[in-house]
């Protein structure tokens, strides 16, 4: 029996047919992609020019500034210096120079723990607030670029290999390398690209065992060395030792995929009841399985980037005279300011010299963090637009929030000027509250919670 007109809804398939909606309570249909007019980019080709645009930035600010403001002769200087023996930045014992009896590697290793010596040294107050919270933000950031590298859709491909990408960026940097990694992404990845639930399925997922252990790896390799780098000489560690932490620090990409791969190995090894879980899922429920999996590595970055982020962000706003009052012994840091600690410091003229290696490498961190961080944000709203734009089902009796159902309903077909204040507003707050990365993290948790949608629906 037919219902009355009033109760119809006209639907437009694939095809450019409409046909009736019988029931108001019926899903939602969204329509294939709409073709834009030739001026309108979208938000995919947007990213592929910006990309390697931004890694040119991250050229400019980190490489080219460096070596024009001095901060690499600072470096070489020291390391080239043999009569008398050159001293560790600040201190009175001696630069380290052998650390594995390998040439090539010990000199690579004594430019990088000279780098990070003012790093690690809290007298230097704006860079050292800068480095808490680019362990946050940086640390955030590796967990998401090891979750892409071992996703089934990636196995095999460039961007699996992230151990080598991770050792590019450290002696590299974070800022030219990152953005050309998430570029070969956009362009290799099936990930990357708008699909269906059933095809995200197959190409989106992770094994429950690599997540259930990825913070315990990354906390093992990346977290414990940054804390043990920062333990003070020689009042906690001796000069040598402090340096050797140093070092130890630098091949932290290395560390995490030897840990990931040893936890993996041991867990399957003993039949653990994690790993036979795992193993004997069906492709059908798996969908769901990932989800309570990967929300706890989700966790674990947003987390990581909040308790960096905010103490800074409180000491950079908060009037100075208020935390003498409140907490004297962060009186030393009370007269920083946002841009102090946070905003690249662009030199003009372009000869300019810093005064000493402190303050050349809190400009090229500045330049590191927020080029490489940008780039990771861009990259994840296009991951969480895809998600958004895709031919889908939205089902009137979902969990998902209603800001992402009105995501989903609006999204089709939009370019880059249409993105949902929503959606911009979302980017700012998280952004304000746990940093560019941390809002990174919540668009690709968000992405998945779609995508598991679909799979659940089967579209």
């Amino acid at each position: 029996m037919d219902l009355p007109d009033s109760k119809k809804e006209k639907v437009t398939d694939n095809n450019g047919k409409s046909t009736m909606s019988s029931s108001p309570r019926s899903p939602t249909h969204l329509t294939g992609h709409q073709p834009s007019k030739w001026y309108h980019l979208q938000l995919r080709t947007i990213a592929l020019f910006a990309l390697p645009f931004l890694s040119f930035i991250g050229i400019f600010g980190t490489l080219f500034i460096g070596g024009r403001n001095g901060t690499f002769e600072h470096i070489t200087n020291l390391v080239r210096q043999k009569t008398p023996s050159a001293v560790f930045p600040n201190t009175k014992y001696l630069l380290l120079k052998d650390y594995t009896g390998i040439r090539a590697l010990d000199r690579q290793l004594t430019v990088l723990v000279t780098f990070f010596a003012p790093v690690v040294d809290s007298k230097n107050a704006a860079l050292y607030l800068n480095s808490i919270y680019g362990l946050g933000q940086f640390g955030a950031a590796w967990t998401l670029l090891v979750m892409e590298s071992l996703r089934s859709g990636n196995k095999g491909r460039a961007v699996s290999f992230i151990g080598t990408v991770g050792l590019i960026f450290q002696n590299i940097t974070y800022a030219v390398t990152v953005p050309l990694y998430l570029f070969i992404h956009l362009l290799t990845s099936p990930i990357a690209k708008p699909s269906s639930g059933t095809h995200a399925n197959s190409v989106l997922l992770i094994s429950s065992l690599d997540l259930k252990i990825l913070p315990l790896s990354i906390t093992l390799a990346y977290i414990v060395p940054s804390i043990l780098m920062g333990l003070d000489a020689p009042s906690q560690v001796s000069g040598h030792t402090h340096q050797k932490l140093i070092a130890f620090w630098q091949p932290f990409p290395i560390w995490t995929v030897i840990i990931q791969w040893t936890l993996r190995s041991f867990f399957q090894f003993i039949g653990s009841e994690v790993s036979s879980r795992d193993s004997k899922q069906a492709p059908a429920p798996q969908g769901a399985s990932y989800l309570s999996s990967v929300k706890h590595v989700y966790y674990f970055a947003l987390t990581l980037c909040v308790l960096t982020h905010l103490p800074v962000l409180l000491i950079a706003l908060v009037p100075a005279s208020v935390i003498a009052d409140i907490l004297p012994k962060l009186s030393p840091y009370a007269s920083l300011n946002f841009f102090d600690i946070y905003v690249p410091y662009f030199p003009f003229p372009l000869t300019h010299r810093v005064s000493d290696l402190a303050n050349g490498t809190h400009t090229f961190l500045q330049w590191d963090l927020a080029t490489g961080s940008t780039a990771l944000l861009l990259w994840a709203i296009v991951l969480y637009r895809n998600a958004t734009t895709e031919k889908t089902i939205v089902d009137p009796d979902t969990n998902l929030s209603s800001h992402q159902i009105r995501e989903m309903r609006t999204g089709e077909g939009n370019r880059v000027g249409a993105l949902s204040i929503e959606l911009m507003a979302k980017i700012g707050v998280w952004t304000l509250i746990a940093g560019p990365i941390g809002a990174a993290t919540v668009l690709i948790w968000e992405r998945d919670e779609i995508v598991r949608q679909k799979i659940k629906q089967g579209v």
